[in-house]
C-alpha cells in the first residue's frame, strides 16, 4: 500500500472521471476456468455426467459475472507536478487517487507519461472515503512542451477473478527547458575565460573607452590616464580607470533550417547553437548589453527585439525552448532584410549556422557582407562531426574511397567559403559542437575588450 502524503508542490491538475473501461480477467479466473474444462472430459467417458457438468459450468459462469458486477468502489484521479523542468533532470510526479464509492477497493495504476518514468505501475488499498498518493520519477531527455496522457487504474473484484480497467483523462503539460544547472556551470567557465582575456582595451578612431572610476595610481598605468585635478584634490596620484562599453546590441541570427538537424551525440547542431546563444546572451546581459534573436529557416520563426535586464534571459529561453530545426533550407537574404528593417543601431550580429554546400555558403557570405556596412557580423560555422569523421576513417570497403572523396570535396568547399569570409575581414568562428560555447564566449569577450563594436 502506498503511503499517504500531501501532494507535491507544483501544478495540480483537475480531478478526472473515467471515460472508458474494460473488464480484464485475472490469472485466478483463467485457472478456475480449467476446472470445468477438465470435468467436461468426463462426458466423453460417461454421458450421464453431462447434466451435472453443464450445471457446474453455469454456476462458475454466473459466479464470474457476479464478481465482475461487484467490482467495488469508484475513484477520482488528480496529477500534480512542477510545470517547468530541465532537460535530462529527473523530477517527481504525484498521482492522487480517491475512493468516492461505497465499498473498499484494491487498485493498480500507471500513468501515460512522456519520457522515462520509474516507479510504475504501483498498487494501493483504499477504504471508503480515503485516498492514496502514488509518486514516481520522470526524466525527459528532450526539451520542449510535452503532454501527459491518461491515468490507467485497475480495480480488483471481490473474488479476484477480474480487474476493471478504467482510463482517466487528466490533461497535463510540462515545459522542459535547457538544463539551467549545466548552463550555470558553463557560465562559471565563461567567467574564468573572461579572466584570461586581456582587459587592456584598444582605442577606436574617434572614440574613447568608457570611464568607470578613479583609483590610486600604480606603477605601469599609462601617464595619459592620470587625472591631475583629482590628484591635486586627493594629494596623491590618481588615475582614471576605463571599462568596457555597455548598453550595446547583441543579436543572434539562429539558423533553424535543415542542416542544423544533424546530430552530434544526443544533441543536434541546433541544440548546441541554442545553448551557446543562451549562455552568451546571459553573459552579455551581465555586461549591461541588450540581447535579441532572430530564428529563421525559409521565413522568420522567432523574433526578439534587443532588450537589456535580467528578465531578458528568461525571455530568451521561453521563446526558444520548444523551437526545433525544420526540413527547409534557410533563406539568408530574407533574414538580412528582416533584421535591417528592424534594427538601425550598430549591433554585434552573430550568425549561427552549419553549411556544407556551395549555394548556401555563397548566400551566407552575401549576408555577412551585407551586414558589415552597418553592423559587426560574426559568422559561426558549426562543423559537421560526422563529415570530419568520414575524412579520418580507414578505407576498408569498396565504397569507402568514394565516401572519403565526397567528404573531402565538401570539406574543401566549406574551408574555401570560410577563407573567403576571412579575406573580406569578417570575424569567423569555426568550431565543433562541443567547443562552440567556449569559443563563442571567448570571441565575444575579445570583441568587448578590443572595442571592435
Amino acid at each position: 500500500m502506498l503511503p499517504h502524503a500531501e501532494a507535491a508542490p507544483g501544478q495540480m491538475r483537475r480531478a478526472a472521471w473515467p471515460w472508458r473501461w474494460l473488464g480484464v480477467p485475472t490469472g485466478a479466473l483463467v485457472a478456475s476456468s480449467l476446472v470445468p474444462l477438465i470435468v467436461s472430459l468426463g462426458v466423453l467417458a460417461s454421458p450421464v455426467v453431462a447434466i451435472p457438468v453443464l450445471a457446474l459450468d453455469l454456476v462458475l459462469l454466473a459466479l464470474a459475472l457476479v464478481d465482475l458486477v461487484m467490482v467495488g468502489g469508484r475513484v477520482r484521479v488528480w496529477r500534480s507536478f512542477a510545470p517547468v523542468q530541465a532537460v535530462g533532470r529527473p523530477f517527481e510526479v504525484v498521482l492522487r487517487i480517491q475512493n468516492v464509492g461505497t465499498r473498499p477497493v484494491q487498485i493498480r495504476f500507471t500513468d501515460d507519461a512522456p519520457g522515462q518514468p520509474s516507479g510504475l505501475p504501483a498498487a494501493a488499498s483504499l477504504a471508503v472515503g480515503t485516498e492514496a498518493y502514488g509518486r514516481y520519477r520522470l526524466e525527459i531527455d528532450r526539451r520542449g512542451q510535452h503532454l501527459f496522457g491518461d491515468v490507467v487504474v485497475r480495480r480488483r473484484s471481490p473474488l479476484g477473478l477480474w480487474e476493471r480497467q478504467e482510463r482517466f483523462e487528466v490533461p497535463g503539460i510540462v515545459r522542459v527547458y535547457p538544463d539551467f544547472a549545466r548552463l550555470r556551470e558553463l557560465g562559471m567557465r565563461g567567467r574564468l575565460s573572461e579572466e584570461r582575456v586581456p582587459v587592456r582595451s584598444r582605442r577606436r578612431p574617434g572614440g574613447e573607452n568608457e570611464f568607470q572610476r578613479l583609483r590610486p595610481y600604480v606603477p605601469g598605468d599609462p601617464y595619459r590616464h592620470i587625472d591631475w585635478k583629482a590628484t591635486a584634490r586627493r594629494r596623491e596620484h590618481t588615475t582614471r580607470e576605463f571599462g568596457q562599453e555597455s548598453n550595446q546590441n547583441l543579436i543572434f541570427l539562429l539558423d533553424s533550417g535543415r542542416m542544423m538537424s544533424a546530430h552530434s551525440g544526443a544533441l543536434t547542431a541546433f541544440d548546441h547553437a541554442l545553448n551557446a546563444a543562451i549562455l552568451l546572451g546571459q553573459a552579455a546581459l551581465g555586461h549591461g548589453d541588450r540581447v535579441g534573436l532572430l530564428a529563421f529557416d525559409r521565413s522568420p520563426r522567432v523574433w526578439l527585439a534587443p532588450r537589456a535586464g535580467k528578465r531578458s534571459a528568461g525571455r530568451l529561453i521561453r521563446a526558444t525552448y520548444d523551437l526545433f530545426p525544420s526540413l527547409e533550407e534557410p533563406d539568408y537574404a530574407m533574414a538580412f532584410c528582416y533584421l535591417t528593417q528592424r534594427v538601425r543601431r550598430r549591433s554585434l550580429v552573430v550568425l549561427l549556422t552549419s553549411v556544407i554546400d556551395d549555394v548556401n555558403a555563397q548566400l551566407a557570405t552575401q549576408l555577412i557582407q551585407g551586414l558589415s556596412s552597418r553592423h559587426l557580423p560574426v559568422a559561426v560555422w558549426i562543423r559537421d562531426v560526422q563529415l570530419d569523421r568520414q575524412l579520418l576513417q580507414p578505407t576498408e570497403g569498396p565504397m569507402d574511397p568514394y565516401v572519403r572523396a565526397a567528404a573531402a570535396e565538401l570539406h574543401g568547399r566549406r574551408d574555401q567559403a570560410l577563407a573567403g569570409l576571412r579575406q573580406r575581414g569578417a570575424l569567423v568562428v569555426d568550431a565543433t559542437p562541443a567547443e562552440l560555447t567556449s569559443r563563442l564566449l571567448h570571441h565575444y569577450l575579445e570583441i568587448k575588450s578590443r572595442r571592435l563594436l
